[in-house]
């Protein structure tokens, strides 16, 4: 896994898994069925570069279009490369 996760046992939140190792201790098991439910939170930059790829405004500000790349041009994120985030197993820290 990249980036964060919450962590939930039978509806119950458990942690927020933040780091390395990514490790949570989920606590007794109740007899037959548990549900795990895990949301991992994607890479900002990820976010980012979707939302310029299908052109969905996001940058609000004060002032009108602050935002600019090293050259002083209108930053664009949409021809960035997507980076490895989400739930990636553990070969996924070696991208």
């Amino acid at each position: 896994m990249r980036e964060s996760a919450r962590v939930r046992l039978n509806g119950k939140f458990v942690a927020t898994a933040w780091s390395l190792p990514f490790v949570v201790d989920l606590g007794a098991l109740k007899p037959g069925k548990n549900v795990l439910e895990i949301e991992v939170t994607n890479l900002a930059a990820n976010r980012i570069r979707d939302l310029d790829l299908r052109g969905v405004p996001w940058k609000y500000t004060a002032r009108p279009n602050p935002f600019v790349n090293v050259d002083y041009l209108p930053f664009d994120a949409s021809k960035w490369k997507i980076m490895p985030s989400g739930l990636l197993g553990r070969s996924g820290w070696n991208r």
